[in-house]
């Protein structure tokens, strides 16, 4: 009772600070003569704000562990994340939004340099603030716990009083325009006179923290979302914002953001985490109330706390997939009480666990429910679970209402045997609001359903494919697809025997991207040069590495431009899965300098600096590569190149001119390092295409290590193609 009544005291301060706020909006209106008499209109606002806070509080200020019947408070759970800096290359709208970001980012120098970055430190400093990280790596958690934090203010660490609107982008665009839609929309839901007049007004005054959470889950390509915030923040530029995004779906930037990116956790991480997973736990399986809680439950949370970090000490699969909070709260679950055996991957980790609540949730149903249900099993909770995460998937829907999920079931279970129709409709959606892997929530649009992570879905997708063979259509139709990416990760997680299949299908698949002339020429440069290359690195790693020399360059044109950093980008990160990593750090800014110069018409003085400059750092970078003097000779390439400086025109000569030497210069390097004298002429497709072999190629190789087991033969076929124009045995 005593918590309660501080809650309830809580919510008050919360009400009068907010009522305090919105007092302007409320006479703004009555001044206006319009229907709100003002007495009416200060009590209807009132009434709307405790709506809102205690909306608020219940859907983003609590957690639901997985395997748990009762959510808990996100600070119980909560774990300080850290971040570094984020220095990818990204698309830009224009020239004027890539000079807007770096130059934020000479501002923000001491932040673009730092890593082990605190998270709260980073939302009290900075405005604009993009959170990347991998799947499944607490990006929506820090968003909910710093709205938690500016929630309770004055009270709490974040610094600024701002009224926290939280907006999933998986809702985004679908039933609503804009941005600012969405924000009255939230304000309507709660009872708010004139939702979006206030939404502007408090837009205008700059009174809200406003959360983007996963632009990586609408159905709008990333490059009309980063318009679409861009233009928003530029009109309302007074609030503060914080957008979360995968990693591998981040490609626009969105200019005047810091874009950082969550580190993995760290053993101390881990630790406190278990602890208070354990003691979590051990609340819940007790009932004790949060007075009583500490004295009863520590001992046994402890002792479970120091068993599960235990096992994970001697199993280096298990501290690898630890490393992930929602993968950690997994193996919590199965090693904490339950006493489980750790999986092998990440595949049969979700398997173990989603497995382990169905089990339950299915017994507990047969145990405490009157209606007739000896028909349920995990089997078909599994099978309607799997139908509906595909069906959405291959249509980007990650929500749906009611009416659709009633249909789909009646649609599903009408096609099995009579004793599976038996099963009633109500009691399935009853059992999926207490598994924790999905739920079913109220929305603008009445009540949805929606899975509680986007890895569930994707896990269940993958499963979908696997049982129902559908590999090849996967490969064919997603390979290139980054919203599929974690899709493939878990199928070849759980491809026990047959991974081989998988990884054969991609590879043929990948064939297509290059099967153009001029990328077929690139692709036999780099075996030639590879061929002859004589360092202690692999074979398909020296062609990689001739990437870096032979990759398209001095390019007239921004977009194109960046594209292929990128392409260069995805090459390292392939690289670095076969062999120790080279210094690519310099070669990376040397090829910044060098696009930019071209893009940007900068003088040709500079222009030949630059090309030299990069010459020099690439021969430091591949040294140890030792490519044969006769194909790829940088003292060679750096000796011409000094040549042109006498030919070099100056800044009042026409453009036609300056163009001419430009030519030159990409002429020089072309001849000198004999590369196709069609290489730096490539069209955005085949910049696209370039770019979807790089990417394909480290699926697959990221899919390999995701599998249980491979035989090394295929593998080693494999390996030995990729980076070549024939598959040779």
């Amino acid at each position: 009772m005593a918590i309660e009544i501080k809650q309830e005291y809580g919510i008050r301060e919360l009400v009068k600070r907010f009522e305090a706020i919105l007092s302007g909006f409320a006479e703004k209106i009555s001044d206006r003569g319009c229907r709100y008499d003002r007495a009416y209109l200060d009590h209807t606002i009132s009434r709307a704000i405790l709506r809102y806070i205690k909306s608020y509080a219940e859907s983003h200020t609590s957690i639901q562990l997985i395997g748990m019947h009762q959510p808990t408070s996100l600070a119980s759970i909560y774990i300080a994340q850290k971040f570094c800096a984020y220095t990818s290359i990204r698309s830009f709208e224009s020239v004027d939004d890539m000079e807007e970001s770096f130059t934020r980012a000479l501002q923000r120098s001491a932040y673009c340099k730092g890593n082990n970055l605190l998270g709260l430190n980073l939302a009290n400093e900075e405005e604009y603030l993009m959170v990347l990280g991998l799947p499944a790596a607490g990006k929506t958690t820090f968003l909910k716990y710093i709205g938690s934090e500016a929630l309770r203010y004055p009270k709490s660490r974040y610094k600024y009083d701002l009224l926290p609107v939280f907006l999933q982008m998986r809702r985004f665009c679908s039933n609503t325009d804009t941005l600012l839609l969405a924000i009255a929309e939230e304000f309507e839901r709660c009872g708010f006179p004139e939702p979006q007049e206030l939404a502007i007004w408090m837009l205008e005054r700059g009174e809200l923290l406003i959360l983007i959470d996963g632009l990586n889950e609408s159905v709008l390509s990333h490059k009309q979302l980063s318009h679409l915030v861009t233009e928003f923040v530029s009109t309302y530029p007074r609030n503060r914002y914080i957008v979360s995004s995968r990693l591998n779906c981040y490609e626009n930037s969105l200019g005047q953001f810091l874009e950082v990116e969550l580190l993995p956790w760290g053993d101390l991480h881990v630790q406190e985490y278990i602890h208070k997973w354990c003691t979590v736990n051990q609340i819940g399986i007790n009932g004790l109330t949060q007075e009583t809680k500490q004295d009863a439950a520590d001992d046994p949370a402890s002792e479970a706390a120091q068993r599960c970090w235990k096992l994970l000490q001697i199993n280096d699969i298990a501290r690898e997939l630890a490393k992930s909070p929602l993968s950690l709260s997994l193996l919590c679950l199965l090693l904490c009480d339950r006493r489980y055996s750790i999986p092998s991957n990440v595949s049969g980790l979700y398997k173990k666990s989603i497995n382990l609540i169905l089990e339950e949730q299915v017994i507990k149903q047969h145990l405490n429910c009157t209606e007739v249900v000896n028909n349920l099993s995990t089997d078909i909770l599994e099978l309607i679970l799997i139908d509906i995460a595909y069906r959405g998937f291959e249509k980007h829907q990650l929500e749906f209402t009611l009416e659709v999920i009633t249909n789909y079931l009646q649609d599903l279970l009408g096609n099995y045997l009579q004793k599976f129709q038996e099963l009633s409709i109500p009691m399935i959606l009853e059992v999926f609001q207490q598994l924790g892997i999905c739920k079913i929530i109220n929305s603008v649009d009445g009540m949805v359903f929606t899975f509680s992570h986007i890895a569930f879905q994707e896990y269940f997708v993958a499963l979908y494919v696997y049982r129902h063979h559908k590999t090849k259509s996967l490969v064919t139709h997603h390979l290139s697809d980054r919203h599929w990416q974690n899709v493939f990760l878990f199928l070849a997680g759980m491809s026990n025997g047959n991974v081989e299949e998988l990884l054969l299908d991609m590879e043929v698949q990948i064939t297509t991207y290059i099967n153009q002339p001029k990328l077929n020429k690139l692709l036999v440069w780099l075996e030639r040069s590879a061929a002859y290359a004589t360092g202690d690195f692999k074979d398909v790693s020296k062609r990689i590495v001739a990437l870096f020399v032979a990759r398209p360059r001095f390019l007239t044109k921004l977009a194109p431009a960046l594209s292929l950093m990128r392409v260069l980008t995805i090459a390292r990160k392939l690289y670095e899965m076969f062999d120790a990593s080279l210094d690519f750090d310099r070669v990376f800014e040397a090829e910044l300098s060098l696009s930019l110069s071209h893009a940007l018409d900068f003088d040709s003085v500079t222009e030949i600096n630059l090309a030299s400059q990069l010459c020099n750092q690439l021969e430091q970078a591949l040294v140890s590569v030792e490519f044969d003097s006769g194909q790829i000779n940088f003292q060679n390439l750096r000796s011409k190149l000094d040549n042109l400086y006498a030919q070099a025109p100056n800044y009042e000569q026409s453009i036609e001119v300056r163009e001419q030497f430009r030519s030159q210069i990409s002429l020089t390097w072309a001849q000198t390092l004999y590369l196709p004298l069609d290489s730096n002429h490539l069209s955005l497709l085949e910049i696209e295409n370039l770019e979807n072999y790089l990417y394909a190629n480290l699926l697959m190789v990221q899919c390999k290590n995701a599998a249980i087991a491979i035989s090394p033969v295929t593998w080693n076929k494999i390996e030995s193609r990729i980076f070549r124009v024939a598959h040779k045995s």
